[in-house]
């Protein structure tokens, strides 16, 4: 797979010798990160059976330029994936073309289907209506308000409309709300002759059916029995390998009738790399982003640099953010990189092995089913990415974490001596053991001090306890490995010259331990917490409220902000880290001149910075 940019957009061309191509278009918002993965496999499978297949991001969308909240975006959108279209036929000479969209890119492609090179359409979870979509969105968003520490959640604000990070403008709310996809392709120019429809539900698209059917268009329905272990965060997401397969084979043999090939046997090349291409340059008026493929193992970024940066300077390494593809949850990732960028600063937003455009992590390539979060491959790879930086001449090389983005961050700075400083946004824990799963992390994470304290004073919680529904033991547990914590807190300095556990690798598996080696290592480092934050707990019983004890380690700064959610989700959120860590920033490197100061100094941080 080739990455290629036209007309501001990015994408990433699957080589095919077919005269008939796909054109697969992605959903949108929080939904788009969800199904990257999905897209991703579903163009392989394509590209295995010798078809030219196009994934790209909308204008204001992923890696492509422009802004993401800005007016009405639906007929943007439409023109984009005609733009695609073109750009497949003018690369490959196709004279053919399948549409095939998931959810909102379901409904996107139908209405893109008047383009005269396309002859059919896969649907895979269409939005049918509009207002039950927002619908929907609202709840969504109700669900994660409601799940957030009592601080942050009283200092949320109805507007603008964010759904998990990604902002619907009033405009594009006000188009959505009109659309009824039946309504819309009854009066259709041109429509394809051939359509497939995969439902989460059996008769969801049904309205659409009628008006299809009435025009002659062949309709093939199917369900989409695996969409629910699927479309989830990224980290919890299963794929959907099942319905995948049954598209591909359902586009190959639409395009194979006639011929005497069986589109099942025609599987003979191995899923490809990512390439290069240095044509594709993403241009903006504060940075120029190129794609760049390095380390021994083929991984993938993309490069901000700022137009006027200084020769050497900072650079950052975004991390991913619980398995989600280098452009982050709702485009967090570039947002960070390009506001950053308006700063003067430069960042490379990576590919770990098994996740987003970087390889598989096993050594055949095959493709995993969930992606990894916390394995040491990710650590090993941000470690390859700051080395690269490095090497390209940026004087100080730091790196920059989410979550379990902090996480590998964090550890990676530990084990590479090309990163000055790093700074950990919401990290939940010093160590985590690769043998642990997912779902245990979650446990711990439900049984947090942050959790359990307000929760102690509520009958109805304890009520839980009392009628079996909820196990006293794990409560416990947690309230005795905490009172241990800061037992052993008062008990080791942080300034102690002896790593807790010893030297070597049993030193960084203790909270103390890896602070003492990183001011070894004369690493500098920013640890920032959103107030309520699961992740306080380790900070606080190892190290006093807040961090308070972390004075005595002169390279360790720590932030509690009051309204700061995990995800940085709210845009104020988003702002007041950006502020935080360009502030850092020029601590590190102070003859980096700022470009730009739109961002206000963020109000309720503890003093301890």
């Amino acid at each position: 797979m080739t990455p290629i940019v036209f007309g501001g957009r990015f994408g990433w061309l699957h080589a095919g010798h077919g005269k008939h191509g796909v054109v697969l278009c992605k959903p949108f918002g929080h939904e788009e990160s969800w199904g990257h993965k999905a897209m991703r496999h579903l163009a392989e499978d394509l590209a295995r059976m010798d078809i030219p297949v196009l994934r790209f991001d909308y204008l204001a969308t992923g890696d492509s330029v422009g802004l993401d909240h800005e007016g009405d975006q639906l007929d943007g959108f439409v023109a984009d994936i005609g733009a695609a279209v073109d750009c497949l036929r003018n690369e490959t000479g196709v004279t053919k073309v399948t549409l095939c969209g998931l959810r909102l890119g379901g409904t996107l492609a139908a209405l893109a289907s008047h383009h005269p090179l396309v002859d059919s359409l896969a649907l895979l979870a269409p939005v049918m209506n509009g207002r039950r979509y927002l619908r929907e969105l609202t709840a969504l968003h109700k669900a994660w308000v409601e799940n957030l520490p009592v601080p942050v959640r009283a200092g949320q604000i109805d507007s603008p409309v964010s759904v998990l990070g990604q902002i619907y403008s009033d405009a594009f709310r006000s188009r959505l709300s009109e659309l009824d996809l039946a309504k819309a392709m009854s009066r259709q120019s041109a429509i394809p002759k051939r359509v497939f429809v995969v439902d989460v539900l059996p008769g969801a698209s049904q309205a659409l059916y009628g008006p299809l059917r009435d025009r002659g268009v062949e309709v093939h329905t199917e369900g989409f029995d695996d969409y629910f272990e699927f479309m989830q965060e990224t980290a919890s997401s299963i794929l959907p390998e099942k319905t995948l397969t049954r598209t591909a084979q359902w586009i190959a043999q639409g395009m194979m009738e006639g011929s005497s090939v069986d589109p099942m046997k025609v599987r003979t090349r191995k899923p490809t790399r990512p390439g290069t291409n240095r044509d594709a340059i993403i241009e903006m008026p504060e940075a120029i982003e190129r794609p760049v493929v390095f380390g021994a193992a083929g991984l993938f970024g993309i490069l901000c640099e700022p137009r006027d940066r200084l020769v050497g300077g900072p650079a950052i390494v975004i991390t991913n953010t619980a398995g989600s593809v280098h452009h982050g949850d709702s485009r967090l990732s570039v947002r960070i990189a390009r506001e950053m960028a308006r700063r003067g600063i430069a960042s490379l937003r990576i590919d770990a092995r098994g996740i987003g455009d970087s390889p598989p992590r096993s050594t055949d390539e095959t493709p995993e089913t969930a992606a990894p979060i916390h394995a040491q491959s990710i650590v090993e790879d941000v470690a390859t990415a700051a080395a690269w930086l490095k090497r390209k001449g940026y004087d100080t090389v730091l790196t920059f974490g989410i979550c379990s983005g902090a996480y590998s961050a964090l550890r990676a700075s530990l084990i590479e001596p090309s990163i000055a400083a790093v700074i950990a946004v919401n990290l939940q824990r010093f160590y985590i053991p690769e043998r642990m799963t997912l779902q245990e992390l979650r446990n711990e994470k439900r049984n947090s001090m942050a959790r359990l304290g307000p929760a102690i004073l509520k009958p109805s919680k304890w009520w839980l306890v009392l009628s079996g529904k909820r196990g006293l033991r794990p409560i416990a547990k947690a309230f005795a490995s905490n009172a241990a914590a800061r037992l052993q807190s008062q008990l080791l300095g942080v300034n102690r010259k002896k790593a807790v556990g010893g030297t070597g690798e049993a030193s960084i598996t203790h909270p103390h331990g890896v602070i003492q080696t990183l001011e070894r290592k004369g690493v500098q480092t920013l640890l920032l917490y959103g107030a309520g934050d699961d992740g306080l707990d380790q900070l606080n019983a190892h190290f006093g409220r807040h961090g308070k004890k972390l004075s005595r380690a002169p390279r360790v700064k720590t932030a509690v902000c009051k309204d700061v959610d995990h995800a940085l989700y709210d845009p104020r959120a988003f702002a007041r880290v950006i502020a935080l860590s360009e502030a850092f920033i020029r601590e590190l490197h102070p003859e980096s001149t700022p470009v730009i100061d739109t961002v206000a100094p963020p109000l309720g941080v503890s003093q301890q910075l």
